[in-house]
């Protein structure tokens, strides 16, 4: 996930959601024919700094879910760029090709772009990049100018949807994080997260954003701050200017508390940045408008507002109205701590035997086991859930899989489906993560699955591993020789399917199986926690 967000957190928004559609749950009432809304951010720009964002699509597709597509023969967007000609360049990045099949041209003031279909939509509401747009500001172009670009999208013959965004000419400014070292902490310990900001610029910064990823909102010590929201994402808004070359820290320390059961070695990160308050609303515009069960932001904190205090302070000059950071890479900060102690945890994969017939079906509960000392909080620290790979013995098929279970490989003898989730039957692969909680020293965490016995049932065990998702640096677990279990079968011709005997170190297999190679797996957190479905 924190790949992923990494993006969301220094480029923009749109990055995040660039190669995807997505189907939003909760659906309204869909009218006949396809309704289209369209969105793209208002945007402020400075200096040669080019500012590229995605132009996007809300579609309302008629058919009930599951049911068939809407098939489009083509896909037409345009974007009129006359209101901004005196004080922009617009442009539509050639590289946003959409299958290749995508071609633009620009007619005086319009660029028009198509892409040929079959255009296929799923019933229910898809949102969609259907244009990528860049815009620079034209030199000598007054500050605090502004005007409109005027965009148009029609999926086939159906009706044309419209949609405008405000482009303004802004004062360039520096706004730079503070990238910290990690910290030990002691169990039970309050922490403060030591978030600085400097204006390494020439310019006062009228107003700063801070938005930081990693950090669970239990971690929060006290009711929070009134002016900060606790999501997936906090994010404080401060009022205060910044003068040009001082450095800032918020004049109330953010603090952490750590649990006073949080076994040695977990680890509590956040990445994050500083924005101007225009570019933060760019960044998080199009996340911000899905976001219906509000966790991304989460809800604002019940104390006092914190401002930000100089560390020193020095003269400033007035600041202007709109503002756009002219090097946003160095925007980053860091923060990152460790607990201490000597409560290092054993985690011991938890495998089964399952028995049965050619066609029964077999109940099995595999995963892991907190051997302790410790508690395990799954989500509090970013290397606590140590992800359970499972691989599916190759005499039965998964029939009934945990929702917390993500498919990873299918067999080779039949199609791939078009479309998986959480819980989908028939991988010969699953990685299984866990929900928010804990799991207490002694304590185990395991995940659901049925299967059933194939003809001629292959004797072949299968396998759970954990702690492969870890890099060395940051696991958790005192002894890895346990780390792998087997998934063992006994397929003698005798009475029925029973209940698997399950415990574990059922078997252990040696600990350096083949490495779990998985492109995306920051994404699969990201939907499980979003519960929104990917397509591509």
């Amino acid at each position: 996930m924190r790949r992923a967000l990494y993006r969301l957190l220094t480029g923009s928004a749109a990055a995040l959601m660039a190669a995807a559609t997505v189907a939003l749950p909760g659906s309204p009432a869909l009218a006949a024919d396809p309704a289209v809304r369209l969105h793209f951010p208002d945007i402020a720009v400075t200096g040669s700094l080019p500012k590229g964002n995605l132009l996007f699509a809300w579609i309302d597709v008629p058919g009930k879910p599951g049911g068939a597509p809407v098939v489009f023969d083509k896909l037409t967007v345009r974007v009129d760029t006359a209101d901004v000609d005196d004080i922009a360049t617009v442009t539509a990045l050639d590289e946003f090709d959409m299958d290749g099949g995508q071609a633009c041209r620009r007619t005086g003031t319009v660029i028009s772009c198509t892409l040929d279909g079959p255009i296929e939509l799923e019933p229910g509401t898809e949102l969609v990049p259907v244009l990528a747009v860049e815009v620079t500001a034209k030199a000598g172009a007054a500050q605090d100018a502004d005007g409109k670009l005027a965009f148009s999208a029609q999926f086939g013959d159906g009706p044309t949807a419209t949609t405008e965004s405000t482009v303004t000419i802004g004062e360039g400014v520096d706004l730079a994080g503070v990238i910290g070292t990690p910290r030990t902490v002691a169990p039970g310990a309050s922490v403060d997260t030591g978030l600085r900001v400097s204006n390494v610029g020439t310019n006062p910064v009228k107003r700063a954003v801070l938005v930081m990823l990693g950090w669970d909102p239990s971690l929060t010590e006290g009711p929070g701050f009134s002016n900060c929201t606790y999501g997936l994402l906090t994010v404080c808004t401060f009022d205060d200017e910044l003068a040009a070359g001082t450095t800032y820290e918020p004049a109330t320390p953010m603090r952490l508390k750590i649990p006073a059961d949080a076994a040695a070695g977990s680890r509590a990160s956040a990445i994050g940045g500083w924005y101007t308050p225009s570019d933060f609303k760019e960044l998080i515009d199009v996340a911000d408008a899905i976001d219906e069960d509000e966790e991304l932001l989460g809800p604002k904190g019940t104390g006092p507002a914190v401002g930000l205090r100089a560390v020193p302070a020095k003269a400033a000059s007035r600041a202007a109205a709109s503002q756009v950071d002219t090097n946003p890479k160095n925007n980053v900060l860091l923060s990152e701590f460790v607990v201490g102690g000597n409560r290092r945890p054993d985690m011991a994969a938890v495998g089964a035997t399952l028995t049965g017939n050619p066609g029964d079906r077999v109940k099995a509960a595999v995963g892991f086991r907190n051997n302790g000392p410790g508690t395990l909080y799954h989500w509090t620290f970013e290397n606590n859930d140590p992800g359970t790979h499972v691989v599916v013995p190759a005499g039965v098929k998964a029939v009934r899989v945990d929702e917390r279970c993500f498919p990873l490989t299918f067999d080779d003898d039949g199609d791939l489906p078009d479309e998986v989730g959480p819980g989908y039957p028939g991988a010969s692969e699953y990685l299984c993560l866990l929900d928010e909680g804990k799991t207490e020293a002694k304590a185990s965490s395991l995940f659901d699955f049925t299967f059933q016995v194939r003809d001629s049932p292959s004797a072949d065990a299968g396998r759970v591993l954990i702690n492969e998702l870890l890099d060395d640096d940051a696991a958790l677990d005192r002894d890895g020789s346990n780390d792998s279990a087997k998934i063992a079968v006994a397929f003698s011709g005798g009475e029925g399917g029973g209940l698997p005997v399950t415990g574990a170190n059922a078997g252990l297999l040696g600990a350096g199986g083949a490495a779990l190679l998985l492109a995306g797996v920051a994404g699969l957190l990201l939907v499980r926690r979003r519960r929104v479905r990917f397509t591509a």
